[in-house]
C-alpha cells in the first residue's frame, strides 16, 4: 500500500512540474505567434494544462480502466470551473470578455452535451472520438483566425531562448507521461483496496491532481494581471478535455462508461451553467461568486465520497 501511495504522490508531483514546464513553453510560443492573451489561454495554454488529463486518460484506457479515463475528464471539467476559477476569483474579481460568453462557453457546453449523448449506449466509440476531434480542430481554426492580435500588443520581455523553450517542452512531455502512468497505477490499486469505484477516484483525487497545472497557470495569470488568460485557460481546458482528450483516447480504444453515472455528469453540467449565469452579471466573476463555486465543489466531493 505504501508503494502505491508513493506512486500517486510521485505522479502528482511529476504532473505538476511537467504541466508547469509545458505551460511556460506554450505561453512563449503563443506570444511569438502574436496571439492575444485570451486566445493563448484558449488554445496553447489550455492544451498544455490539459496534457495531464490526456496522459492519465490514455494510460488508463490502455490498462483497461476506461472509467478512469472518462471520470478524469468529467471530474477535471468540474474542478476547473468550481475549484480553479473559484480560487482565482477569490484572489481578484475576474473580468469576462464578451467572446467568452458568445463563442467559447457555448462550445464548452457542446462538449459537455456530447459526452452525455455519446454515453447513452454506454460507450464512446472510435467514430464518436473522431467526431469530437473534428469539432475541436474546427473550433481552434476559427478562434485563431478570428484573433486580430499582433505580436506588438503583447509583452515580449524576458523571453527565453528557443533552445530553452524546446527543452521545457520535451521535459514537460516526459514528466507528464511518467506522472500519468504512476498516478493511474497507484490510484487503481488504492481504489480496489478501499472498495471505492475507479470512477469516484477519477472524479476526485485524479481530477484534482490533473487540474494542478490549471490552478498554477490561472493563479500566475491573475497575479500578473492577465485575468483573460486565466478564464481562457479554464474554458479552453474544458473544451480540450471534452473534445480532445476523450476524442483522442476513444479513437485509440473505445471507452466504456463503467461506473461513470449521470450524477457525475450532472455535476459537471451544473457547474458550467452556474458559471455562465455568474459571467452574465456585469461580465465579471466576483469574489462572492467564486466563494459560492468553491462551496459547491466541496459539497460535490462530499457527495461523491459518501
Amino acid at each position: 500500500m505504501l508503494i502505491q501511495i508513493l506512486l500517486v504522490i510521485s505522479g502528482l508531483v511529476a504532473l505538476y512540474f511537467g504541466g508547469e514546464l509545458l505551460v511556460r513553453a506554450a505561453v512563449q510560443i503563443g506570444m511569438r505567434l502574436g496571439l492575444s492573451s485570451l486566445v493563448v489561454g484558449l488554445t496553447i495554454v489550455a492544451f498544455g494544462t490539459s496534457a495531464p488529463e490526456l496522459a492519465v486518460s490514455l494510460d488508463a484506457a490502455l490498462v483497461g480502466s476506461a472509467e478512469i479515463a472518462i471520470s478524469n475528464v468529467v471530474g477535471s471539467n468540474l474542478a476547473n470551473i468550481a475549484l480553479v476559477l473559484a480560487l482565482s476569483a477569490l484572489l481578484v474579481p475576474i473580468t469576462i470578455e464578451k467572446n467568452v460568453l458568445t463563442r467559447d462557453l457555448p462550445v464548452m457546453f457542446v462538449g459537455f452535451a456530447a459526452i452525455w449523448v455519446m454515453l447513452f449506449d454506454g460507450v464512446i466509440s472510435r467514430l464518436e472520438g473522431g467526431l469530437l476531434l473534428t469539432a475541436l480542430v474546427a473550433y481552434l481554426v476559427y478562434v485563431i483566425r478570428s484573433s486580430k492580435a499582433s505580436a506588438a500588443e503583447e509583452n515580449t520581455d524576458a523571453r527565453d531562448p528557443i533552445w530553452k523553450v524546446a527543452l521545457m517542452l520535451v521535459l514537460g512531455v516526459v514528466l507528464l507521461a511518467a506522472g500519468g502512468h504512476w498516478l493511474v497505477e497507484g490510484a487503481i490499486y488504492i481504489a480496489s483496496f478501499l472498495g471505492v469505484s475507479e470512477a469516484v477516484i477519477g472524479m476526485t483525487v485524479i481530477a484534482i491532481g490533473t487540474s494542478l497545472p490549471e490552478i498554477t497557470a490561472s493563479l500566475i495569470s491573475i497575479k500578473n494581471g492577465h485575468g483573460c488568460l486565466a478564464v481562457g485557460n479554464v474554458v479552453g481546458s474544458n473544451i480540450w478535455n471534452s473534445l480532445g482528450v476523450l476524442g483522442a483516447t476513444s479513437l485509440i480504444l473505445p471507452l466504456e462508461q463503467g461506473g461513470v453515472n449521470y450524477v457525475m455528469l450532472t455535476m459537471m453540467a451544473a457547474a458550467g451553467v452556474v458559471l455562465w449565469v455568474f459571467c452574465r452579471t456585469r461580465y465579471q466573476l466576483s469574489r462572492t461568486e467564486g466563494g459560492m463555486l468553491l462551496i459547491g465543489y466541496i459539497v460535490a466531493q462530499v457527495i461523491l465520497l459518501a
